[in-house]
């Protein structure tokens, strides 16, 4: 949906003809596909992931038995905060739980342990978003697809995971030179994200979209090594 602009000038007491256009907006739906077939795996090492037991999950604002459609809102260039001219790209209410279930896969071709609820020990929780990226001019061919997936260390676990096995303070020291050579800004060993963007124009391709964020965190070799690694160098 593309909203028109319009013309407009208030003087005191009367409405009166425009001496100008106030910037048009719009609101763009994406329309979600789907590929059939997976892509094939990075070359990472054989089993570097075996020993991880992770929990996925929807990101709390998005935390619904059905999904949740969500938008992504940004201002339009050229305007103020008393203007509130905002553009928007959306999801499609399915996007969220299609992707889980594509996330859960993917990371099982990693060898990764994926646990069927909370009540499993798990090293991480993983929270995944799906959303709409605007963009800030009203051109609807650059709109996004958005999907993150953030990892949290779960701290309460006591045994029974590769996390609880470790010294963590060593681990801890040892992953931000990870984080640095994996191009991993603001990552430490009990959080760090990953993402992937795809155009929206208004197709997008969950498959795609949904592999490539997992891909863009488990692709990096020297994380792949410092888990298979983790249990020698770091015991605790």
């Amino acid at each position: 949906m593309l909203r028109v602009p319009f013309c407009k000038s208030v003087l005191p007491g009367i409405l009166a003809l425009a001496s100008g256009c106030t910037p048009s907006t719009i609101r763009v739906v994406g329309v979600m596909q789907q590929s059939s077939e997976m892509r094939p795996l990075p070359n990472v090492p054989v089993g570097a992931y075996k020993d991880l037991r992770i929990f996925v999950h929807a990101a709390p604002s998005q935390d619904t038995a059905v999904g949740s459609a969500d938008c992504g809102f940004t201002p339009l260039e050229g305007t103020d905060e008393g203007q509130d001219l905002k553009n928007a790209a959306c999801v499609p209410s399915d996007a969220l739980n299609v992707a889980i279930g594509i996330v859960r896969t993917r990371f099982r071709s990693y060898g990764i342990q994926v646990v069927r609820d909370k009540t499993e020990p798990y090293d991480y929780r993983v929270d995944v978003n799906v959303t709409g990226e605007a963009p800030k001019k009203a051109d609807r061919t650059l709109a996004r697809a958005v999907a993150t997936l953030a990892f949290k260390l779960n701290t309460e676990v006591t045994g029974g995971t590769l996390m609880s096995s470790l010294g963590l303070d060593a681990a801890r020291a040892a992953f931000v030179s990870v984080a640095n050579d994996c191009s991993m800004k603001g990552a430490d060993l009990s959080s760090f994200t990953g993402w992937s963007r795809q155009p929206m124009t208004p197709d997008f391709d969950v498959q795609a979209l949904a592999t490539d964020v997992v891909d863009n965190v488990l692709r990096c070799d020297d994380l792949a090594r410092f888990f298979m690694d983790a249990k020698t160098r770091y015991p605790r």
